[in-house]
């Protein structure tokens, strides 16, 4: 019996280009790394050849005569038989569109000329391991494989970016036999570090932006694949020549990078050329993005939302509109509320919403009622200013007096019924802090068992009634009876009562037949700039 051991079948690559040196160059390059190719100038040739062969890969370039490569591709896919078979896309082209088109038609993966012969082995050496994570790494037991999945695969995903990254990297550095690795992220403008370990902690200083040139050039060049470079890494007491390996990873169809993984090897520790361990740190980072992609998307998202909302503020993206609160009886103003309009049209409560969730909170509060203060400057002296602010804000921002000290009028602090408060005794002072010409509003009173809880211990000056009792009270007893009983309570806690949302003469009828002196909504007037003049004149009859 013949007990040698059986050659595995070397992989079978179908590289399809129109031009002639282009395959005679590729097909040269990939036989010396022990692979079949079979050749095919148009896309028409390329699906012949599939029903010939045992095909692994194709290679296939976008522009192509008789049958293009898009059009290739999506027959390729629509067949059953070629549902899994990979697609390296290739394309000339400077524009993004086609390649674009081809990740979200079926390819696999993409490069762009002119390419490198190590980017092109890498590329398809990590496409026959495929793509398939963990379980097929595990089974296939080869040893580096299956510790990184073990590794990965026991890592939280719900840790911010920078603890994830930091944790992952101290996991696989020993793994992959690295002296150290750094992950790095292409912001607006800027290449950033987001973790660093071992040699690469100097030259890549966690959360800091690489030189700009520097990361300009990381950058370009990841558009174009993974690459080696050799660096002179401060790895402190010593410095250390270091190969480093930067391979691009990508979210998403986009083509463009979104960042580097980078991992580096003290020259001369290895008798193995670090080049040849190329295929197998761009198979590696496909685990570790499977990883870091929820953290890695979340940090995009949540850096892109704090640029546009850092501009809206630096840039004063709004206006302030002022809406009269008037008196029931004759109509006259005695009071405006400032309400912020943001010239994306997005609407207020959602805008603030979203600047708290991203630590904007406080700076957003802060820039908008700067601006409130400012633009009722114009306005009569007698009449008091309504600003909204957080619990949060009048508590903690030492600025507020300042700023409020500057309207030099009336100042009603609105409290809403939605805004959780720890600590009355907190708020209080922080009332009182502002001067004895501030007062306090509790806004959407009858909302909600919060609002009452405020009433009871903040004992305000002002009761703001919620538009949702208002509305049509002139036609559902049960609204009239909670108003009147609201009315009782405020005559005997001296708190003055504020209708919003009056919106019909019957309403405004009804609430003063009920008693209710102050009140606001589109029949007494709409919000509107402080340049518009009748912001401050009688509206009703």
């Amino acid at each position: 019996m013949d007990n040698r051991a059986i050659e595995p079948e070397p992989p079978v690559i179908l590289v399809a280009d129109d031009e002639a040196d282009m395959r005679s160059l590729i097909e040269r390059a990939l036989a010396r790394n022990g692979m079949r190719v079979v050749l095919a100038v148009d896309g028409r040739e390329v699906l012949d050849l599939l029903t010939r062969h045992k095909v692994d890969l194709v290679l296939l370039d976008l522009s192509m005569p008789v049958l293009g490569g898009l059009e290739t591709l999506r027959r390729i896919r629509a067949d059953a038989r070629y549902r899994t078979l990979r697609v390296i896309v290739v394309t000339g082209s400077d524009t993004e569109s086609a390649l674009v088109r081809g990740l979200e038609g079926g390819a696999d993966d993409w490069l762009a000329k002119p390419f490198s012969l190590n980017e092109l082995h890498a590329r398809i050496g990590a496409q026959l391991r495929s793509r398939s994570v963990w379980t097929e790494e595990l089974e296939r037991g080869r040893d580096v494989r299956r510790r990184l999945a073990i590794a990965l695969d026991g890592l939280p995903r719900t840790e911010p970016l920078v603890v994830l990254a930091r944790r992952l990297l101290e996991q696989i550095t020993p793994i992959l036999a690295v002296d150290g690795a750094a992950v790095l992220h292409f912001a607006a403008g800027s290449v950033r570090t987001v973790a660093s370990t071992g040699d690469l902690a100097r030259s890549f200083r966690l959360v800091r932006p690489l030189a700009r040139e520097r990361g300009r050039a990381i950058a370009t060049r990841a558009e174009t694949g993974a690459w080696i470079e050799r660096i002179e890494a401060d790895a402190g007491p010593e410095t250390h020549s270091l190969e480093v390996a930067f391979v691009p990873f990508r979210l998403g169809p986009t083509p463009k990078p979104l960042g580097c993984l980078v991992f580096g090897v003290r020259i001369g520790r290895s008798a193995e050329p670090f080049g040849q361990r190329l295929p197998d740190l761009v198979d590696a980072t496909d685990f570790i993005v499977a990883v870091l992609k929820p953290a890695v998307e979340e940090a995009e998202l949540t850096s892109i939302a704090r640029t546009r909302l850092q501009r809206v503020i630096d840039r004063h993206e709004y206006e302030i509109h002022f809406q009269p609160i008037s008196r029931l009886d004759d109509g006259v103003v005695v009071a405006v509320e400032a309400l912020t309009r943001f010239h994306s049209a997005m609407l207020p409560d959602l805008q603030f919403a979203e600047a708290a969730s991203l630590g904007l909170g406080a700076a957003l509060e802060r820039a908008t009622l700067t601006a409130a203060v400012a633009a009722a400057a114009g306005l009569p002296p007698t009449l008091a200013l309504s600003v909204n602010v957080s619990s949060d804000l009048l508590v903690q921002e030492p600025s507020l007096p300042e700023i409020i000290g500057t309207a030099r009028r009336p100042v009603i602090i609105e409290i809403t019924e939605h805004d959780r408060i720890d600590d009355y005794d907190a708020v209080k002072a922080g009332i009182e802090r502002l001067g004895s010409n501030v007062e306090l509003a509790v806004d959407d009173a009858g909302s909600g068992y919060a609002s009452l809880r405020h009433i009871l211990t903040l004992q305000p000056a002002y009761v703001k009634l919620d538009i949702e009792w208002i509305r049509e009270i002139d036609r559902d007893p049960v609204r009239r009876a909670l108003v009147s009983g609201l009315t009782y309570f405020a005559s005997e806690t001296g708190c003055e009562l504020i209708a919003e949302g009056i919106e019909t003469q019957a309403e405004l009828e009804v609430l003063r037949d009920l008693g209710i002196r102050l009140g606001q909504g589109f029949l007494l007037g709409r919000p509107m700039r402080p340049a518009d003049e009748a912001v401050a004149e009688p509206a009703i009859q």
